[in-house]
């Protein structure tokens, strides 16, 4: 097989350029002269008493003396960003607000006739209920009547009190309106989410809220003065060991890990997983691409476990057991890879009824043969160079009875990557190349990526990829989901590939992280869920009329916005186009979403979504 190597060079950006500064200082702080009239200056600026006892000092002089710029730097109010400055001031004030209505104690932050429309209505209507769940919203027609926040807000929390157990409550602002000249009104919106967890049951509220605010000159800071909640949703879930046992309450999911997986060095996975990689993946290359594959190894019917790791670490294969639980064999296997493996898939390849694995790297791809169906013996039958592979699909493309293979590649090099920041924000190019390979048999495969039309758009920094026939005509089709930019949508002609993903409205040109497929409205074509980031900072900072003044000479307000609005909800019309409708289905905010999934966890007979997000924010692990 012919391998074209990738051509597109990249250059560390960002946080790279970030971290050369902290090595400057550094290396200005070893080369500077010790001298007397150094520590004479160093003495008069932080106050040392050279004759006390010698404490080390990690910042040298110049070192602090950056560090307080960069401080006057991020302060919003010396660079004219009031809008920060406010929504500083103002979520200072939503976090006391928060702690009152934990401790159910009269706040402090409400001016004197600080009033309300309903928070909580009365009439709730139930729209989903099964046994262990109950979901309930606000009518549309709820009533606007304005009334007494204090109450409004005694009624609102009353259900999470009376539920007994400990009662969390915390809000986020995605939008502000800072005072405007001459005037002492202003107003954010905000995210609002309460708990309140018992050993026998979990209350949930989420809303969304619109407060106006005022500013008091006496206490020198904000007071509420209204709010009008946009929506109210509560969600009831039993925690009862009856349902458990009965299995009742599929929508209920109980962790089992350090029940099934075996002991691991250092703790158990979940420590593993929170300790180990995310502090690899985090300073090693920003991103964390990890992605665990599934598949029968061992032929005994259950899925079992493929785990890449960060360098270094070995990966991990986890073939399940007769008493249900997971053994770890990945090094009498041939598994236990040592490279930093950022993607895995199970698949038969070559049609023997078991199924085989290919292991991608941050330079290169490697496919193992099961040669004896067993999981415990894998046999590397492939070996190809690979840029920084993202995403790895297999399916039969043209119908000839053996799964081809589609592999995303993030970067064209990783050789001195840190953390990558396209320039090109929204309409990146610069990826790495992906490539579709055409499997011929006996394990060999052909680079078909520009023969098949494949390589129109396949540097657009690809995060994942997915088959599907989604117009009904008996071929696969594939979505690429892409960072910093469109995605793609490849219609499949007879083996051959036209991009259509603008054309039939389903480019979605943001952050897009994953794509899953399913029928959600049961009209026969399949519809699609692309993971994308919802970003508050994002949506409150490009609203701003200063965004557009400061904003570099070419690019488009709107367009870079859209990067942080969230997920996107496609919803086909008959296989020709594609609807959006996120927001009408309730699903743009899952956070900063890396995964979707589509599926009937409750087997009520329709298709339920998954969301899996995250980010290292800071400290709060439950960080909205």
């Amino acid at each position: 097989m012919t391998i074209t190597p990738p051509t597109h060079g990249r250059e560390t950006r960002q946080m790279l350029r970030n971290l050369g500064c902290v090595l400057v200082f550094l290396a200005s702080s070893c080369s500077e002269k010790s001298s007397e009239n150094s520590r004479d200056k160093q003495t008069e600026l932080l106050g040392e008493d050279l004759n006390a006892p010698f404490t080390f000092r990690v910042a040298s002089v110049r070192e602090q003396q950056a560090y307080e710029q960069r401080e006057r730097e991020f302060d919003p109010s010396n660079d004219g960003w009031n809008s920060e400055t406010f929504h500083g001031d103002t979520t200072a004030q939503l976090k006391v607000l928060a702690k009152s209505l934990s401790a159910n104690t009269p706040p402090s932050i409400l001016s004197p006739g600080a009033s309300a429309t309903v928070l909580r209505p009365e009439n709730l209507v139930t729209i989903f209920e099964n046994d262990g769940m109950r979901v309930l919203r606000g009518p549309s027609d709820a009533p606007a009547k304005e009334r007494p926040l204090p109450v409004q807000l005694q009624e609102l929390t009353r259900p999470l009190h009376e539920s007994g157990g400990n009662v969390s409550i915390r809000f986020k602002q995605f939008r502000v309106r800072p005072p405007s000249n001459g005037t002492a009104t202003s107003s954010s919106t905000v995210l609002y989410k309460a708990k309140a967890s018992s050993p026998a049951r979990e209350l949930v509220q989420n809303a969304t809220w619109v407060i106006d605010w005022i500013y008091d000159d006496t206490s020198s800071s904000y007071l509420i003065e209204s709010i009008r909640p946009d929506n109210f949703e509560e969600v009831n879930l039993k925690r009862s060991p009856d349902l458990v046992s009965s299995g009742q309450g599929q929508t209920l999911f109980t962790d089992r890990t350090e029940e099934l997986i075996e002991r691991l060095p250092r703790g158990g996975l979940i420590h593993w997983g929170a300790n180990e990689l995310s502090v690899r993946g985090l300073y090693q290359n920003g991103r964390g691409l990890i992605g665990l594959a599934l598949g029968d190894a061992n032929g005994d019917g259950i899925d079992d476990i493929y785990l890449p790791q960060y360098r270094d670490l070995p990966n991990m294969l986890f073939l399940s057991q007769p008493d249900g639980s997971l053994k770890e064999v990945a090094a009498n296997s041939g598994l236990n890879w040592l490279d930093e493996t950022t993607v895995a898939l199970f698949a038969d390849f070559d049609n023997d009824g078991d199924q085989d694995l290919v292991v991608g790297t941050r330079e290169r791809m490697a496919i193992h043969e099961n040669t004896d169906g067993s999981g415990m013996n894998f046999k590397r039958v492939l070996d190809v160079p690979q840029a920084d592979t993202s995403s790895l699909a297999a399916a039969d493309y043209d119908g000839d009875g053996l799964l081809d293979l589609y592999v995303c590649n993030y970067l064209s090099s990783v050789g001195d990557e840190t953390v990558t920041l396209s320039d090109a924000v929204y309409n990146a190019l610069d990826g790495g190349a992906n490539r579709l390979y055409r499997n011929v048999g006996n394990f060999k495969f052909d680079d078909v990526t520009k023969s098949t039309g494949m390589d129109v758009d396949a540097t657009r920094l690809s995060l994942a990829a997915s088959w599907e026939d989604f117009d009904n005509d008996n071929d696969v089709d594939l979505y690429v989901a892409n960072d910093f930019g469109p995605n793609s949508l490849y219609l499949n002609n007879g083996g051959r590939f036209t991009q259509v993903a603008a054309d039939m409205g389903a480019d979605d040109p943001s952050f897009g992280m994953s794509i899953t497929w399913g029928d959600i409205n049961r009209d026969g074509f399949m519809d699609a869920c692309i993971s994308n980031m919802f970003s508050a900072a994002g949506n409150r900072i490009t609203a701003q009329p200063q965004f557009e003044e400061d904003l570099a000479e070419g690019l488009e307000v709107d367009r870079i916005a859209y990067l942080a609005r969230g997920n996107t909800l496609l919803v086909s019309k008959n296989g020709m186009t594609f609807d959006e409708q996120s927001a009408q289905a309730g699903m743009v905010n899952t956070q900063w979403t890396w995964g979707t999934l589509f599926a009937d966890f409750d087997n009520s007979g329709d298709l339920d979504l998954m969301a899996m997000n995250g980010y290292v924010t800071g400290p709060t692990v439950d960080d909205l």
